[in-house]
Formats: C-alpha cells, structure tokens, sequence
C-alpha cells in the first residue's frame, strides 16, 4: 500500500492523536510518527511540573534514555509545544515526549502547525496541477486561482478518462473542446498565446523586480599564490622582518648568535679531526 491510496492505516492504540495521524499523514510518514506515539506510552517519570498561566512545564525521564531528562513547554491556548531533544526541528514531525505532553493535557489531535504539507497524503495533489506550488486546504475553502485551476485539471481527465472507451464520446469531447478553445482565443484577441511579460509573471508565480541590487562577482584570478608565504619565525615577530644581530662568537651582523654560529661549528670539526 502506498500514500497513493484512500485506505486508512490500521492503529495499534486507541488514542485520538494516533487517529488523527493515519488520516493526515503518508504512510511511510505515519509509521515513523506511530512509533513516537505508541513509545510515549511508556514508564515516562514526571521529574518536574510547573504552570504559568497558560504555560505549562514538564521536566520528563524516558526510560529509553536513562542519561537525559527532557524539557517539554506547552501553551494550552495556541498548543505551541517544543522539546528539549528537538526532533521537530530537525526531521519536522513531534517525538514522544511532545505526545505525551499532548496527552496528559487532553489534546486528542496533533496541533496544525506541527503538520508539515511534505508529509501529508494531499501533497500528492500539487504534483497532478498545471501550476506547482500551492497546495489547497479544503478546511480554509480558500478559492484561488490555482485551486481552480487544479479543479478543472482533475475535470478533464475525468471527462478523458470516462469517454476514453467510446470513439464517439471522444469525438463529442474533441468538439466541445475545440469549440471553446476557440471561444477562449477570440476573448484573448484572436492569437490565444499571451507572450507578455504578464503572463509569464503569472505562469512563474512572480515578479521582474524593478531594481537589480544581487550582481554576480567581479571576476577574480585566484590560481596559484599571490603573497609570499610566511615563515613562522615572522608569524611569531607579528609579520616583522628579522632584525640582525652581532654574533658573539664570530662578532659579525648576522641572523644566528653564538650558539649555531657556522664559524663555530667549523671550529669544532677541525678540532675533533686534528
């Protein structure tokens, strides 16, 4: 079974919550959150509670995680929720500690602003419209452009679909068609292709803006080296110069001193060959 299809995965609890996930969420999205769901039955400690208002604090210990102790806030007014472990945040659906604060508050229903679109069964429906990008929320009863444009999609593929066996019914829709084709040609001045710089604003979703303030780069050569590399003896005097000194030993301006002057090392040798 994929996400494709309108059959409702089998729950193991009788919570609400899990409910209200097998009928949101894609299958494969579901068993992940199931499993967030059913682990939040488990021997949760209560370490802490506190309540402010409307906020309420739990300091929690999960006995799959004897190390950590996990902090959940809760607003009982908007259900804004986070934990300490931040799972939302980094894959985008609530962990088990979210639910189980949900659950010990009364709330049978995940909060929507915890529902992502990516991971919902009706994120499909944006992949079979003319115009990728809104999906429509039936709740909202929003009437958009888009949303009906996707209207009439799904309605010619069910006309095509429907009189896809009948030579005759594909002959009748052909004419219909055309004939409001036509229709639909004379009303936009005869051409039907609409080439402005309108049209293609709206078939993008947005606008030429009118001052251009991101140029590309000025074109730089950055092959090979184009300072001389310095040695950490100058890193160390902050990128000065050496400064010579007089030699002790040999009473000469140089960069040594007695202890590794060259005349000295020369001196020795010539000692242990005699």
């Amino acid at each position: 079974m994929t996400h494709y299809d309108n059959t409702i995965p089998r729950t193991i609890s009788n919570k609400g919550i899990e409910k209200d996930a097998a009928e949101q969420y894609t299958r494969v999205m579901f068993y992940k959150i199931q499993e967030e769901i059913v682990g939040c039955s488990g021997d949760f400690t209560i370490l802490e509670w506190k309540s402010v208002d409307r906020l309420k604090t739990i300091v929690i210990k999960d006995p799959d995680d004897h190390l950590n102790k996990f902090e959940v806030s809760l607003d009982l007014e908007t259900h804004d929720i986070s934990c300490s472990c931040k799972l939302f945040i980094r894959v985008g659906y609530l962990c088990r500690h979210a639910f189980f604060c949900l659950g010990i508050n009364g709330i049978n229903i995940i909060p929507r602003q915890y529902v992502i679109n990516r991971w919902l069964k009706k994120a499909v429906d944006r992949f079979s419209t003319l115009e990728l990008g809104e999906i429509p929320d039936p709740v909202s009863g929003d009437d958009s452009r888009r949303k009906k444009v996707q209207e009439c999609w799904f309605l010619f593929q069910s006309c095509v679909s429907e009189a896809s066996n009948d030579v005759g019914k594909i002959n009748l829709l052909y004419e219909k068609l055309k004939v409001f084709s036509d229709e639909i040609k004379i009303s936009l001045g005869g051409s039907g292709k609409r080439l402005d710089q309108e049209y293609v604003e709206n078939l993008m979703g947005s606008k030429i803006v009118q001052e251009v303030t991101v140029l590309p780069p000025n074109q730089s050569n950055n092959k090979g080296s184009r300072k001389r590399l310095v040695n950490p003896v100058e890193k160390t005097l902050g990128g000065k110069k050496r400064i010579a000194r007089q030699c002790q030993f040999c009473n000469a301006m140089a960069f040594h001193d007695s202890r590794n002057c060259p005349e000295k090392k020369k001196k020795e040798q010539m000692e242990m060959s005699t």
